[in-house]
């Protein structure tokens, strides 16, 4: 165990790490084969530092066909039937992990074949997982090709990840009035799961936030898994360049569950933003830095900027019963322009996006109440 990699985490709250992962393929699977069943060349072109199976089905049964994975007796309900599924998975070999960007594969329905799919991917066997209820719907010829680009994410070394996809549904694949039909047929070709195979990241954080908490900031953060993590050193900045060490907290060493952690600052003053970062140390003394957050005490409950570092366009959120103006203001007190527009069309929250690109640096946002403008808040903005 060497390092965290925080750069590569994935962002699962409005605080947490991007991912930056090169596009690659770890499993494909052609099916280069003749009429048969079963069928024919069901073998997967697999990444060199990951093992994949061939794909499988269950309930379903093989109809011959040639170049496809085609199947019959289908499940021709309004409602998925969780034991009527076509199965495969990929696991990445000892010391490396699975990072998964997309899965992408080929389908065609025969003319009554139901038209609706359930994707679904889990690392524990199916006891919890993650599904895509919004598949596009099955056609018949020529067929599409379907790409479910999920949010990114990374496994432990050592974990399988298996991908279902369950055909169902009462509407046929051709949309004619009738039902559709259990007898149809469904094809399947050139499945790829899409990501990287790297060596492991000896810890995955997938959070890191920060708040107020009367005259105290609280921080928070989460790991979905750790090997020889000592533990983690607390750092914060005024000016998001210059850090000291404010506290420690311990990890717990080696685990392949979730841990929630917290500290809380009390040497904090008001009207001041301040920035904080994690040094995750590893039992051999390596290292490795997350990315930079930002909490002002000052802004109250109810009023906050993210994310915070962002790239540019950032949200907004103010608790108020009156209409605002946003300034946005470079270094040395130039105005930004920038467009401002409600956020998911709610009255409290907008997004800020600066009209072209600007340079990264630490930017001010000035949020100026219409009816009494004396009363502006300040917002310390990093552009990265």
């Amino acid at each position: 165990m060497k390092k965290i990699y925080f750069k590569q985490f994935t962002l699962f709250t409005i605080t947490a790490l991007l991912p930056v992962l090169s596009f690659a393929q770890i499993y494909q699977n052609s099916f280069p084969g003749a009429s048969a069943c079963p069928t024919e060349g069901n073998m997967p072109v697999m990444d060199p530092n990951a093992t994949g199976t061939a794909v499988i089905r269950s309930t379903m049964t093989c109809t011959m066909f040639a170049n496809a994975f085609n199947s019959t007796t289908l499940n021709n309900t309004a409602a998925v039937n969780d034991n009527s599924y076509i199965e495969f998975s990929v696991t990445a070999t000892p010391g490396y992990q699975l990072n998964l960007t997309s899965l992408s594969f080929f389908r065609q329905g025969s003319a009554s074949a139901p038209n609706q799919l359930e994707i679904r991917y889990s690392t524990d066997g199916f006891a919890t997982f993650t599904n895509w209820g919004a598949a596009p719907n099955t056609t018949t010829t020529p067929g599409a090709t379907t790409v479910w680009d999920f949010t990114d994410f990374s496994t432990a070394t050592g974990t399988t990840l298996t991908f279902r996809i369950y055909p169902y549904g009462t509407q046929r694949s051709d949309g004619g009035a009738a039902n559709a039909s259990a007898t149809g047929t469904i094809r399947m070709d050139n499945i790829i799961i899409n990501g990287t195979v790297t060596s492991a990241l000896p810890v995955r954080l997938i959070s890191f936030a920060g708040y107020t908490e009367k005259n105290a900031i609280v921080l928070t953060w989460s790991t979905a898994w750790e090997e020889q993590n000592q533990g983690f050193e607390i750092q914060r900045s005024i000016n998001a360049l210059n850090f000291e060490t404010v506290g420690y907290v311990d990890g717990n060493s080696t685990v392949k569950t979730r841990s929630d952690y917290m500290f809380k600052d009390n040497d904090i003053h008001s009207e001041q933003t301040y920035y904080f970062r994690l040094k995750q140390l590893d039992s051999d003394g390596s290292f490795e830095f997350s990315r930079i957050i930002s909490v002002n005490p000052d802004h109250g409950e109810g009023s906050f900027v993210f994310p915070n570092p962002s790239k540019g366009s950032f949200r907004v959120t103010m608790k108020s019963n009156h209409t605002n103006n946003f300034k946005l203001y470079n270094a040395f007190g130039t105005e930004i322009p920038i467009d401002t527009h409600l956020a998911d069309k709610m009255p409290d929250s907008f997004v800020i996006s600066p009209k072209g690109i600007i340079p990264p640096g630490i930017y001010l946002l000035k949020v100026i109440p219409t009816i009494n403008p004396s009363a502006a808040k300040r917002f310390k903005i990093l552009i990265e």
